[in-house]
This record gives C-alpha cells, structure tokens and sequence, in this order.
C-alpha cells in the first residue's frame, strides 16, 4: 500500500560496519533475536510541549512502546524487559556500554532522542550491534506531533528491514467494512485503522451497503463497491480528503472493481447481453473496454506484468 503522509525526512547517517547480527526468516524461528529498545530521551521542556498538545505524559517511552510491540508481533525478535536495562535513555543514545547490554543478553540495540522543534515533533534513532559494538544505523526525521505513532512504525521498518534483509510492513493501514446494530437491520462502514489496530477511522457514514474496498497501488485512492437503491455503484475514495466520486452505475456486476498494477484503471466484472464478461475503465476518460468475449463465468483476477489475467469457471 502506497500512502502520502506529512512527513519530512531530514538525515540519513550511512553504515560504517558490517555487523555480527544475522536473522533468518527462511524457516521457522524458534530462538527471537533478543533486542533491547531504549526509550528514547526527552527533556523536560519538550516533554511539557507535547503533554500540552497530546496529553502525552512521556512521548518517548510511547513511541519506544510501539517499536517494541512492532518487533514482538514480528515473532523474529524477543523485546527485552526494561526493567533490566542498566544504562539512562540519555546516555545509551550518545555511546552505549556494550559490556552492560551483552551482561543482559541483548543483541540488538535501539536508541533515540524525542524534541519539539518549531512546533514539530523530531526524531532521532540510531540502531547498534551490540555484539560487534558498532552503530548499524542511524536517522533523523521531523513531523507534525499527531503523527508519533506512525514514527514509530516507521523506526520498527527500518530495524526491521536492516536486521532481517526483508522490507518492513508496519508502516501500513488495513481497510476493511465494519458492521454494527441487529441482525435484522445491520449498518457497514467502510473503515480504515494502523496494522496494529490503532487510530480507526471510519470513512462512510453507513447510509448504504458497502462491499470490498481496495486500495490503489500508486496513491491514496480506494475503489469500492456500493448499492444505491439496489444497484451496484463504483465509488472512489480518497482517504486523505476525504472526498469521493461516483465513477459510475454497473447493472450486473458480478465481481468487484480493484486496480490495475499502475492505477490508472479499475477491472471488474459484469453481465451485459446475457454474458459475464470482464471490463476496464480507465480512470482519467471514463472509457470503459471489454476485454473477454467468451461464454464463460469469469470469477477470479490476478495482476500481471501485462495488466491482469483470469480464471473462468464455465
């Protein structure tokens, strides 16, 4: 999932060791690497800032939280306890004590300095093989104060992708449909919340049924399916603003609108002269194309380097 957000990268520190730390993810993991996540400092002057604004007591422990539970659920790495931590916040971030993390088994080390800077949150981070003492990585980025959980999905991303090879998915948001009320007269809002549960937002107000959501692999845009007075109606919705468009009414639609790989277009499927058949639109002239003509049910779509292709159940 691609999404925009308001987030400036400011510094990016190269790696100037290689590193012991090996993670393989081929096969079951039955030992996590054990890691160690420093909350990260702050002082007293931002600490009161962000109190004010988010009503946050220490904002550098809650995002630290959030590394960790990040890394916990990845199931590759063993967050240790902080109550075993032998080095201040502070401290550990300028020139950690090597011999103090290995004493309690750590192999990786996270650390971090949080500051309020012209209105914005800043973020620093710095990642240690504790194993060979050296500094793997370290980044600085500024946001706006709001946006300190995703900092820390973030941070999680960039451990993880360094640690293990693999490209990080904390850094990403679930769209589903939520249903509420009776059996009998049930409501479905289409709805969209951090992978790890956190800041659910709901997008439509439930007036009408809402079915299969797909986002856009290129933006913040989402296709879904809605019935108006029992017809089928593709929307478009963009999560940022907030503002959708009909893009149009499809009598007979037997398969739900999604994305072509580039995000031009939306594929779906419908019955038109007694046929199901699977149809494109492009998204910037409201063309619509026929692309099957055969007399067959087509069911299923995957993404190709070409554009699609489909699966008939005859």
């Amino acid at each position: 999932m691609l999404l925009r957000y308001l987030f400036i990268l400011l510094i990016i520190i190269p790696i100037k060791a290689f590193a012991l730390i090996e993670v393989d993810i081929t096969r079951g993991n039955l030992n996590p690497l054990p890691v160690a996540v420093s909350p990260l400092s702050i002082d007293n002057e931002s600490k009161e800032n962000f109190k004010k604004i988010l009503k946050q007591e220490d904002l550098g422990s809650e995002i630290s939280i959030v590394v960790e539970n990040n890394l916990r659920q990845s199931g590759l790495f063993n967050p240790l306890d902080k109550n075993a931590f032998l080095q201040e916040p502070d401290v550990a971030n300028l020139k950690p004590r090597f011999e103090d993390w290995n004493l309690i088994k750590a192999q990786a080390l996270v650390t971090g300095k949080v500051t309020f800077v012209d209105e914005k949150l800043r973020v620093e981070f710095r990642l240690w093989d504790v194993l060979a003492g050296k500094e793997m990585m370290a980044l600085a980025f500024t946001t706006v104060p709001s946006n300190w959980r995703r900092v820390g999905h973030i941070i999680t991303d960039k451990v993880y992708e360094r640690l293990t090879g693999e490209k990080g998915y904390f850094d990403t948001r679930i769209i589903y449909v939520s249903e509420e009320g009776p059996k009998t007269k049930r409501i479905k809002k289409l709805a969209i919340m951090d992978q790890d549960g956190f800041n659910n937002k709901y997008l439509t107000l439930g007036n009408e049924l809402v079915l299969t959501p797909r986002f856009s692999p290129t933006n913040q845009m989402v296709t879904y399916l809605s019935y108006f007075r029992n017809l089928p109606r593709v929307y478009l919705l963009d999560i940022e603003t907030g503002m959708q468009e009909v893009v149009g009414d499809f009598p007979g639609m037997t398969f739900a609108p999604r994305f072509s790989p580039d995000g031009k277009k939306i594929i779906m499927s419908f019955a038109k002269d007694g046929n199901s058949d699977i149809y494109t639109m492009d998204l910037e002239n409201r063309i619509v194309e026929r692309i099957t003509s055969t007399k067959s049910i087509k069911y299923y779509f995957n993404n190709t380097r070409f554009g699609f292709s489909c699966r008939c159940c005859r």
